[in-house]
């Protein structure tokens, strides 16, 4: 299994579209309508590319930090695997206070 790097994952993220496979995990929906006031919101930050950080997790497992499409004071936080095809399993969701991203090691 290809181990993709913190540039590689960057460039997937951020030429995902419409047409890309992303596969949401039984934990992801568990979580995102749990979670949030509106399951789908994560679907405005992952497609509209307004990524504010990116952190690698484990072999090609990212955590990804959008600004929350609707919530001012809220960031949100998406955790995706990406496969050796370029697809991706989101894997779960959940929302933070934007001052969480101050101080964490992450791509900016």
């Amino acid at each position: 299994m290809k181990d993709y790097s913190l540039k590689e994952a960057l460039n997937i993220f951020c030429n995902v579209n419409q047409t890309s496979i992303v596969n949401l995990m039984f934990h992801f929906k568990k979580n995102n309508h749990q979670r949030h006031d509106n399951p789908h919101s994560w679907v405005k930050a992952f497609f509209g590319h307004n990524l504010l950080g990116l952190m690698k997790q484990e072999e090609n497992k990212f955590k990804l930090c959008y600004k929350h499409p609707r919530k001012t004071q809220k960031d949100l936080y998406l955790i995706v695997l990406i496969n050796d095809d370029n697809s991706m399993n989101l894997i779960t969701t959940y929302e933070a206070s934007i001052n969480r991203r101050k101080g964490e090691n992450e791509w900016r």
